[in-house]
């Protein structure tokens, strides 16, 4: 009677266990980064690829990553095998670990026979007694065992203060890992069908950026040694032995602050919470998200799921903005081949080294003080507060190498002694640009402007004062050597003179204005003492 009751309560235990999902004999597969083109942005285009076994038409990859929606691309390499469809979830593995405790021990080795010593809540002393362990519920607390008599007890596994094993029994319990997956479903048209198929994706995803710098030696009187350097800061996956392309421009990815749907850690809620959050001027986003907040409605509350405390990725890795002077290049990829770095580090690489020509240049920029917009109005006081006429020190690069210069700080040696830190900006091969050092004290400028004439004039309804402005620009070179100077004016209104050869640049902006934007440039040499007066004649339209 007693065996009965003790085996009903056996069949009630595992009854009461949950039905577990089918295990799968081994994780799957992994496949390995290939190649990466990594954008300053935080943003990098991945193709990986690995191969795998198929059984049934079916083949099993690691998870789908965290990739922009709409950049996920899934294929097989070979005419073997067509990416018919793929799906994520999650899988069930078992792995051995060793055993940390009585528990783990007890659960170990179910179905062997042991000595165990008990205590007993009667009496302060303990029991030991050989017995084969027949349960160990991972969830409960109770372990059930057999005697050598044939009877069936339960006991604590707290009441199991020792356990004696053979020499042969296993010290390692298996434990459930659940993992996500990507299955995909493959056809052939082949007629002996692979056992195997290459899988390749190619996605772009977040969490990896490049930062360019430059060091420029001017050592020499005509030509500059000039290094890139690229620092790779990797927060996204482990790479081993993988070619990167450090790319310069900037991209147009609408949907770059968006995750794919195919991936496990976001649910449908959050997916379209994230869409439906978009902040960009690009009208596709806008419809995108309209579309799929009509679609899909929830009864939950309304805020900025993207760039929130619970949001998986920040707003910083925005890619709506470009960064400071790179809106007007065009993709250019710098390569790195065989690079291995883990999640977390970070490495430093040498992209280029060459020599350039260059010139010392002194350069003075004097700005527009009109105080007025394009169209005649008084408006608030902007000026800069930057000191007046100051003469800037400068080198002049030209790009001779086969590279563009893409827009990065730049440090300015000679030898082994610091000179100056500035931002080189982008340069395509054959052209110019420029790299500030000091102020030039010994180089000194005067402006002056004088109001010629004024008369009221009538352009359509409106009355405006018309005047006419010269002005004299002065130049004079104090150092004890011959130097190359370079003077812009800029100025609203229309040019009537620029005297000394000054050539005049109007500004394709606000054409309908009655002011338009122009630029006065002057560049000449001036010998050591030497001073030169620059001039010229504008008139602007002010209105009553």
């Amino acid at each position: 009677m007693r065996n009965k009751i003790l085996n009903c309560i056996l069949l009630l235990l595992l009854i009461a266990q949950p039905l577990c999902a089918a295990k799968d004999d081994s994780p799957p597969p992994k496949t390995t980064v290939k190649t990466l083109a990594v954008f300053k942005n935080g943003l990098g285009f991945v193709y990986r690829s690995g191969e795998v076994p198929v059984k049934d038409y079916w083949a099993q990859i690691d998870e789908i990553p965290p990739a922009v929606l709409g950049t996920v691309w899934i294929g097989s390499a070979g005419p073997a095998w067509r990416v018919q469809e793929v799906v994520s979830d999650k899988c069930t593995s078992e792995k051995s670990v060793d055993a940390a405790s009585i528990s783990d021990l007890l659960e170990a080795n179910v179905g062997r026979q042991a000595l165990l010593t008990f205590l007993t809540h009667s009496t302060p002393e303990t029991k030991t007694i050989p017995a084969t362990i027949l349960s160990v519920p991972k969830d409960g607390q109770i372990v059930m065992v057999q005697v050598e008599d044939g009877t069936i007890g339960v006991t604590n596994k707290s009441d199991v203060i020792a356990i004696t094993l053979d020499k042969d029994a296993p010290l390692k319990k298996k434990s459930e890992i659940t993992s996500n997956r990507a299955k995909v479903r493959l056809s052939s048209s082949t007629k002996k069908v692979p056992t195997s198929a290459e899988i390749t994706l190619a996605y772009l995803e977040k969490g990896i950026s490049w930062s360019p710098g430059y060091l420029v030696n001017i050592a020499d009187d005509k030509q500059a040694d000039i290094t890139m350097e690229a620092v790779l800061a990797n927060d996204m996956e482990d790479l081993n032995d993988v070619d990167v392309s450090f790319v310069v421009g900037y991209p147009n990815f609408v949907f770059a602050d968006q995750v794919t749907p195919l991936w496990l850690g976001q649910s449908v809620v959050d997916f379209s919470r994230r869409l439906s959050s978009m902040r960009s001027d690009d009208a596709r986003a806008n419809v995108y998200g309209n579309i799929m907040s009509q679609s899909v409605m929830y009864n939950t509350a309304s805020y900025d799921f993207v760039g929130s405390p619970n949001s998986s990725f920040p707003s910083v890795y925005s890619a709506a903005q470009p960064m400071p002077g790179e809106t007007n290049e065009d993709l250019y990829f710098y390569n790195q081949s065989h690079v291995s770095l883990k999640k977390g580090d970070r490495a430093r690489y040498t992209v280029f080294t060459g020599k350039v020509p260059y010139e010392h240049i002194y350069e003075w920029s004097v700005p527009d003080e009109s105080n007025l917009n394009d169209y005649g109005y008084r408006q608030n006081d902007n000026r800069n507060d930057s000191p007046e006429n100051q003469v800037w020190h400068s080198l002049r690069l030209t790009n001779t190498t086969k590279f563009p210069w893409t827009t990065a700080p730049s440090f300015t040696v000679n030898g082994s002694m610091p000179v100056a830190q500035d931002v080189l900006k982008y340069t395509p091969p054959g052209g110019k640009n420029t790299l500030k050092l000091t102020v030039a004290t010994n180089v000194r400028a005067e402006k002056a402007e004088t109001e010629a004439s004024r008369e009221m004039v009538k352009i359509g309804y409106n009355e405006y004062d018309d005047i006419t402005v010269c002005g004299i620009l002065t130049v004079k070179n104090m150092k004890d050597e011959t130097i190359r100077v370079n003077v812009k004016k800029q100025l609203k209104g229309a040019v009537l003179e620029a005297g000394q050869d000054g050539k005049v640049t109007k500004t394709a902006t606000q054409l309908a204005a009655v002011n338009p934007q122009s630029v006065l440039e002057w560049e000449f040499v001036l010998a050591p003492s030497a001073e030169k007066e620059l001039t010229y004649k504008y008139k602007i339209l002010i209105h009553r």
